[in-house]
């Protein structure tokens, strides 16, 4: 596609005042969620648990169309949905087992399908359950989890194609993973190190693990999130050797090593847990002590970490929530989403508008090409929020 740059015929000056007064940022309720455990990268569907009688605890499973307003309660034998493919149409989650022996079992979910067991490990007894789902690729088709060999967690990979297969077993037991890149060749997670949990990483293809700290995994952490390519790693960083005394947020490349977000936590001394990165490195994830977790975001990925409710509340949002934005879960491609929940306040979702800083450029990636043209006409005599969705010209 050719593209053509975006020349501007006016100060530096006016350019900086007008996006820095443009940015807009709204607030949603997601009820009746409980939850919000992952969306889309194009930040319109979103999965996690409802709490439909109000009680604080979940009663059953959902899909949201953010696009539609439309709430799709998904079928009873669903416990928990934690992943969800880019188009939407696959979910992961568990169900309870089909034998009667464990709790559950990690399950995968598709309008044809309804949900369908993926299975468990040999020798996984009950503990309480046999499988748990974590993540999925961006088809569906791999996902990946945990599975048990008594009480000892392991990793696994599941395939379309093939099924169920242990990863490598790292340290001393207690695996899981966490996470997966988009073509499912990149894993991270957990093994059980020295001391804890410390971060670990596996081919998804070949199985073969390592750990971030070999050999013995003496620095605690675990892998938290990527990006959508597996290229860059968010982790938790707690290396007591080298004076540290909390999880630090941490990203890390095979370029650049491991390089610290921020000052590691919005709060001294609280544990810093990356979730999250937007295609700007927008990070968002929170902060953790004793039970207690708070929000927070570093826009562009550079700068100081900063509180989330009061960053969104900087930018016009209402947030009746008094006990702050606890969990970040994910944020959208394009850093427009953002989706999480709140201990006793349920599931919330902030919508991040902004003016494009070149006129014609709807996308506001730098270039005027027929993207931009296809969004003005996706949005032809709507009314939308002024400078978004095709309005170019305020």
């Amino acid at each position: 596609m050719k593209r053509f740059p975006c020349m501007l015929a006016m100060s530096a000056g006016m350019v900086t005042s007008m996006a820095s007064a443009e940015i807009t940022v709204t607030f949603q309720r997601l009820l009746p969620a409980l939850s919000a455990n992952d969306m889309t990268p194009d930040g319109r569907w979103i999965v996690g648990e409802t709490d439909v009688n109000g009680d604080y605890f979940p009663d059953g499973t959902y899909r949201y169309d953010r696009l539609n307003d439309v709430f799709f309660m998904l079928p009873a034998q669903g416990i928990n949905a934690t992943a969800i493919s880019d188009d939407g149409g696959v979910i992961l989650g568990d169900m309870p087992d089909p034998t009667g022996i464990g709790s559950n079992v990690a399950a995968r979910w598709t309008l044809q399908t309804n949900w369908v067991s993926l299975g468990f490990l040999p020798r996984a007894g009950a503990c309480p359950s046999r499988s748990d789902g974590y993540e999925l690729s961006a088809d569906g088709s791999v996902a990946v989890g945990l599975s048990w060999d008594g009480c000892s967690g392991r990793g696994f990979v599941w395939r379309q194609s093939t099924g169920m297969e242990e990863l490598e077993p790292l340290a001393n037991g207690g695996n899981r993973a966490s996470v997966v890149s988009a073509d499912g060749t990149i894993v991270g997670g957990f093994a059980q190190g020295a001391f804890s949990r410390t971060p670990a990483t596996w081919n998804g293809v070949s199985t073969d693990g390592d750990l971030m700290d070999p050999p013995a995994g003496e620095v605690q952490g675990e892998v938290y999130g990527m990006s959508d390519d597996g290229s860059l790693l968010l982790l938790g960083w707690l290396d007591g050797a080298a004076g540290d005394v909390s999880e630090r947020a941490t990203k890390w490349t095979a370029a650049g090593g491991l390089e610290t977000i921020g000052a590691g936590s919005l709060l001294p001394g609280w544990g810093g847990i990356p979730q999250d990165i937007a295609d700007d490195g927008t990070i968002v994830g929170f902060d953790f002590l004793l039970g207690n977790r708070r929000a927070w975001i570093q826009p562009g990925g550079e700068g100081p970490l900063v509180e989330l409710k009061a960053w969104a509340e900087s930018h016009g949002a209402v947030v009746d929530i008094p006990l702050g934005l606890h969990v970040p879960q994910a944020i959208s491609r394009d850093g427009r989403y953002i989706v999480g929940h709140t201990s006793y306040e349920g599931a919330w979702l902030l919508t991040i508008n902004h003016v494009p800083s070149c006129a014609g450029d709807a996308t506001d990636n730098g270039t005027v090409d027929f993207d931009d043209l296809n969004l003005v006409l996706a949005n032809w005599s709507q009314t939308v929020t002024p400078g978004t969705d095709g309005d170019v010209d305020c």
